[in-house]
């Protein structure tokens, strides 16, 4: 899970001050903690089409549905989806609040899948 923090260190920061919270380690870990239980992750896999990027949806998810994304999110992703280039947005209720790429390698599983739509 430390590979969290970096991408959800700037709105920990501003949840712990918008509810008037020290910004001591203790107050840090609790707020990331309650915005995890909060966030979805929405992934994306980066298909090439001509001289552009297509963002094929695969799925989302609360964070505490997919405990192997936050353990090991190269082997979530290659096993579930297999090779590509992957985007995934993680959102705190309706607060965006980052996006993290992953590369794997492999078959290209999610050719084979049907493609989600979100209505954001």
């Amino acid at each position: 899970m430390d590979w969290l923090w970096p991408i959800y260190e700037d709105h920990v920061v501003r949840q712990c001050q918008r509810h008037q919270l020290h910004e001591d380690q203790s107050a840090l870990e609790q707020t990331f903690l309650q915005s995890l239980g909060n966030s979805t992750a929405t992934l994306f896999v980066m298909e090439p089409v001509g001289d552009t990027i297509r963002f094929m949806g695969l799925g989302r998810w609360k964070l505490g549905e997919v405990p192997a994304l936050l353990t090991d999110p190269n082997a979530f992703l290659s096993e579930r989806f297999g090779g590509g280039k992957f985007k995934i947005n993680f959102h705190d209720g309706f607060h965006f609040v980052g996006t993290h790429n992953f590369r794997t390698f492999g078959d290209e599983l999610w050719r084979d899948l049907e493609e989600v739509e979100f209505d954001e």
